[in-house]
């Protein structure tokens, strides 16, 4: 990752701001595979987006080599771009299902907005290609 030439406070708000989403997500990934002993509220909350609950575990290990991707330095530009069709599908199961808008439906994108931003902040090579 190429960081000369920001400053200490582009690079740390970029770093605060994929570190929430990476974090965010990291604890939905865990969940998934975890999905039988969570509360009877939580199970409710996942069916009601209508997936299969055995189909879960092979969801979060897809959201977890995501993450990974986007972690490492190097393929962090390939990590968000997989991140955001992961979190596209996500905002089509919520419209799918009739779910609210501003909590539900709309909360991959404010996601996906701290991925990128975060990621702008703190990378000069994600600033080369937008600037082109």
């Amino acid at each position: 990752m190429r960081t000369s030439g920001i400053s200490k406070g582009q690079l740390w708000t970029g770093r605060v701001l994929s570190g929430l989403a990476i974090a965010f997500l990291l604890f939905d990934a865990g969940i998934k595979f975890f999905m039988e002993k969570l509360p009877p509220e939580a199970i409710e909350a996942g069916a009601a987006i209508q997936w299969p609950m055995e189909l879960m575990p092979a969801v979060g290990t897809i959201l977890l080599i995501c993450l990974v991707i986007h972690i490492i330095p190097r393929t962090s530009i390939l990590g968000a771009i997989l991140l955001t069709g992961y979190l596209g599908g996500a905002i089509a199961s919520h419209v799918r299902v009739s779910n609210p808008m501003f909590t539900h439906t709309l909360f991959p994108i404010y996601l996906a907005v701290f991925i990128w931003l975060g990621l702008y902040l703190r990378d000069n090579r994600l600033k080369a290609i937008i600037s082109k």
